[in-house]
């Protein structure tokens, strides 16, 4: 036991709540360790995510330096694999992209002369997943942000700063770690209740996504050929097979004509996209084409693309063409 070496926490975070994350803590100790301080007051140091990898690129000679973009519904994280990280790099080098991955790594910064704060991470470790593995980390991760963000409330109501918010938000039960990121957060973070606005709308906007997929995925079963329905029902227990039977005869049939004018541009869009890319991605135009078609403008267009990608929904292998994932 004497050889095994506490390591920190992998905080569960989303890309938004990261990306923004410009408070760096470091100790004059060599040896200690270094924070990132995130708006939610995360005294991070290790992370724990879980998305679609859109994007791998070797930037460093000789297969030495391998760069990822892993997408998550609110945002997208960047991730390097070097010679210190040789597992993760083999991994990254052999990826088939788009790929759903698991990683759990150290969280840097990078700031260059200008003042901006870049963040990334640096993987200790990083598998395959699947989107069943993805949806349940987005739950959990919005409850725990969700957690967080109650406690930046609190405090910012409170009015207190430094040691006398510490000491109120342990008395009302938070933990030491949260107390203090929360105390050096409200210090650092310009704005902060108009960051955490736009956190909460970010939460809502990937829960829905994960909800959204759930849908789907039920309708696919249930508009299935009667062999496939059958062999996808005997995948769940009795339990489930029953409460979904019921819930399929509360829900009202819709014509398709009124479900595809419910539906909001940017899910029109994944329609087209889904529809014209055959196996080897569609052109851009095409996809513009046929949603100009559809009644939606340039700006929605750009904009509803623009998501997908960050969603991880679809991805850009190469410039003007575009692949669903």
């Amino acid at each position: 036991m004497d050889n095994i070496i506490d390591r920190e926490v992998a905080w569960r975070i989303f890309a938004y709540e990261f990306n923004r994350s410009d408070l760096c803590l470091s100790e004059d100790d060599e040896r200690a360790t270094n924070y990132i301080i995130t708006p939610t007051g995360v005294k991070c140091n290790r992370l724990f995510i879980v998305g679609v990898v859109t994007e791998v690129e070797n930037i460093g000679a000789g297969n030495s330096l391998w760069k990822a973009r892993i997408a998550d519904p609110t945002g997208v994280t960047t991730v390097y694999a070097g010679q210190y990280q040789p597992e993760a790099a083999i991994f990254l080098s052999e990826l088939k992209v788009p790929a759903y991955v698991a990683v759990v790594g150290k969280a840097r910064t990078y700031e260059p002369e200008g003042g901006n704060v870049y963040t990334s991470i640096r993987p200790e470790d990083i598998n395959n997943a699947d989107e069943k593995l993805r949806d349940r980390w987005v739950l959990d991760t919005a409850e725990r942000t969700l957690e967080r963000i109650r406690i930046i409330e609190d405090a910012l109501r409170s009015g207190l700063s430094g040691n006398d918010l510490r000491e109120y938000l342990l008395g009302k039960g938070a933990n030491t770690v949260l107390a203090d990121g929360a105390a050096r957060s409200i210090e650092h973070y310009k704005n902060l209740d108009i960051i955490i606005t736009e956190l909460k709308d970010a939460l809502i906007h990937a829960v829905e996504m994960v909800s959204s997929d759930d849908v789907h995925r039920t309708e696919d079963v249930q508009h299935a050929p009667e062999e496939q329905r059958t062999e996808e029902i005997k995948k769940t227990d009795v339990a489930d097979a029953d409460e979904e039977s019921t819930q399929e005869s509360q829900i009202p049939q819709i014509e398709e004509s009124e479900a595809e004018i419910e539906k909001e541009p940017k899910e029109v869009l994944a329609d087209i996209i889904d529809k014209l890319d055959t196996g080897r991605g569609t052109s851009f135009s095409g996809v513009v084409e046929a949603a100009t078609a559809a009644g939606i403008d340039a700006e929605s267009i750009e904009a509803g693309i623009k998501e997908l990608m960050a969603e991880g929904r679809c991805y850009e292998p190469k410039i003007g063409v575009l692949r669903k994932v």
